[in-house]
């Protein structure tokens, strides 16, 4: 059985190198699946006018056609679950701890510094969005 090799788009950000696994647009939600190193990684981003995405906590993305997003959920594979983000728990130099829960469930996992912001640029990459400080509103 012969093998094939499957390519993947790729972005580097700093001395990071993420592959773009899947990305999808529906109903007014965008997902965007990618891999660092050897480990899973989705970013999910909604209308900030809807009212669950009322009292974001990270950045403003705006786009053209679509008006202001914000991240509403990041999440990590492990083991076949998906785990959501919840904090920095810790820095390093290079690195930080990163805290992800499921239900009662806690994983710390090292990653990238500053590895948040670094999954919103994928996004951003990716969707072709503008990232703008969180004070700064649409003209």
């Amino acid at each position: 059985m012969a093998s094939e090799t499957i390519h993947l788009k790729t972005h580097h950000i700093g001395n990071n190198t993420y592959a773009i696994f899947a990305k999808e647009e529906r109903g007014g939600v965008w997902m965007l699946q990618f891999i660092w190193g050897k480990k899973d990684f989705r970013i999910y981003l909604g209308r900030l006018g809807d009212g669950q995405n009322a009292q974001h906590k990270g950045p403003l993305l705006h786009s053209e056609r679509d008006g202001e997003l914000t991240v509403t959920r990041l999440q990590y594979l492990n083991a076949f679950e998906w785990y959501d983000y919840v904090k920095v728990a810790g820095h390093g130099l290079a690195n930080e701890e990163v805290l992800w829960r499921k239900g009662n469930q806690r994983r710390y996992v090292e990653l990238p510094r500053n590895f948040f912001d670094h999954a919103v640029a994928l996004a951003c990459r990716e969707f072709g969005l503008e990232r703008r400080p969180a004070a700064q509103k649409a003209s």
